[in-house]
C-alpha cells in the first residue's frame, strides 16, 4: 500500500480534529471544575469562618479559665494558714468540751438521780 498525499493529509486532518476535540473537552471539563470549585468554596467559606470564630471563643474561654484557676490557687494558698489555725483551735475546743463534759456528765447524772428519788 502506498502512502499518497491525500492519505497523509487526511490522517493529519483527522489527528488535528481529534486533538481539537480533546482540547475542547478538556476546556469544557476545566470550566465545569472551576464552577464546582467556586460553588464549594462559597459553601465552605462560611463554615470555615464559623469554625474560626468558635476557635477564637474557645481560646478566650481557656484564657479566662486559666486566669481563674491561677486566682483560685492564690486564694487557696491565702486561706491555708487560717484554715490550719482554725483546725488547731477546733481541736483545742473539742478537747476542752471533752474535759468539761466529764464533770458535767457526773453532775447531770447526780441531778437526775436526785430528781428521780424525790418523786
Amino acid at each position: 500500500m502506498a502512502w499518497t498525499g491525500w492519505t497523509i493529509s487526511g490522517a493529519a486532518i483527522a489527528l488535528g480534529v481529534l486533538v481539537l476535540a480533546g482540547l475542547a473537552i478538556a476546556v469544557v471539563r476545566g470550566l465545569m471544575l472551576k464552577r464546582r470549585i467556586g460553588a464549594s468554596s462559597r459553601r465552605i467559606t462560611p463554615l470555615a469562618d464559623g469554625i474560626s470564630r468558635g476557635l477564637t471563643d474557645i481560646e478566650r474561654g481557656l484564657a479566662r479559665a486559666e486566669g481563674g484557676a491561677a486566682e483560685l490557687s492564690r486564694e487557696i494558698e491565702r486561706l491555708r494558714v487560717p484554715v490550719a489555725e482554725l483546725q488547731v483551735i477546733s481541736r483545742y475546743a473539742w478537747l476542752a468540751i471533752v474535759e468539761i463534759k466529764g464533770p458535767l456528765g457526773w453532775i447531770a447524772g447526780i441531778r437526775a438521780l436526785i430528781r428521780s428519788r424525790g418523786r
